[in-house]
């Protein structure tokens, strides 16, 4: 499993948008998109792939990353893997 960070995010981007832009530029088809709350000026997403390891996506990323969508540049990044929690 691995997780692709989306920040500047147009303010009023679906889910089904987010998924068909990364479709588009050969990402394979997400299992899903979490909002990330903020204050507004660059919303962001987390899209997340169960059956992708963290060396694909990091392959992918570059594809769009930068990408100019409706006036706002779309940044994206490999979300690092999640650490077990050492109290357990």
């Amino acid at each position: 499993m691995a997780t692709l960070w989306l920040t500047n995010l147009p303010d009023d981007v679906t889910d089904d948008e987010i998924a068909g832009w990364l479709e588009k530029y050969g990402f394979p088809r997400c299992d899903e998109i979490a909002r990330v709350p903020g204050d507004g000026t660059r919303p962001g997403a987390a899209v997340r792939f169960d059956e992708v390891d963290e060396e694909v996506l990091r392959r992918l990323q570059p594809r769009i990353d930068g990408v100019f969508v409706r006036n706002k540049t779309i940044r994206a990044q490999v979300a690092p893997p999640e650490r077990p929690d050492p109290r357990r």
